[in-house]
């Protein structure tokens, strides 16, 4: 399993804490009721991060159960990127996955993340989910004119046409256009009644993975 870089880990937790942030009111203060009100909107270990994160920051607090502040997470996010990631760093070179081992529970959550999402490939299966979910919205993201396509994606866009037209269950495929950090990739995709399948192309015009899944609102993404 390849090395976390701190990096990567700093800015899941830069994250967290905007999230926090974001949880409070004007005034720049956030409750524990603001946060939880928060981690519905979230899920996963994203949300056990945050959740987790809080508790770190109201545990410093000589008050614990107080509301949080803006610069109670600033401090917090600083001693969080020191002493629960870069201590863990021994050789500089990225944290391993013994490193990792050896982490606190918000430090082992954000690398968690962090892993997920260090391609653009993993960051764009991500995002491609925004076309089916809470309901399928193929305008989700914009368009790619067929002419556009790479071969590869012309060719199963075409075909997928072809099946449409001879399948009244089967709506026309769209292709779409999605960037994921910094790297541009190409959706093809069709929907039925009840399911749908999903190509992702990179910008060099390869397969970089088929999905599909069911209902809506849909299931996630089942990558192959």
């Amino acid at each position: 399993m390849p090395n976390v870089s701190r990096k990567s880990i700093h800015t899941v937790l830069d994250q967290a804490a905007k999230t926090l942030i974001a949880a409070g009111g004007p005034d720049g203060r956030a409750s524990r009721a603001d946060v939880t009100r928060k981690l519905k909107e979230l899920t996963g270990t994203e949300r056990a991060l945050v959740d987790t994160f809080f508790r770190y920051i109201d545990h410093r607090d000589a008050a614990p159960g107080a509301s949080i502040t803006k610069s109670d997470v600033a401090s917090a996010l600083k001693e969080a990127k020191a002493k629960l990631v870069n201590a863990y760093d021994l050789d500089g070179n990225g944290l391993s996955a013994a490193e990792r081992a050896k982490m606190g529970k918000v430090g082992q959550l954000a690398a968690q993340i962090a892993e997920l999402h260090k391609t653009p490939t993993h960051a764009a299966k991500l995002a491609a989910h925004v076309l089916v979910s809470p309901k399928w919205t193929p305008e989700a993201l914009p368009p790619v004119a067929a002419d556009q396509l790479s071969r590869s994606a012309r060719t199963s866009f075409e075909a997928r046409a072809r099946r449409a037209a001879d399948n009244d269950l089967l709506d026309p495929p769209i292709a779409r256009k999605l960037t994921a950090r910094g790297e541009q990739f190409t959706i093809v995709a069709q929907f039925m009644h009840d399911s749908f399948a999903i190509e992702l192309y990179n910008a060099n015009g390869r397969k970089v993975g088929t999905g599909d899944g069911w209902g809506t609102p849909a299931e996630p993404i089942t990558w192959n």
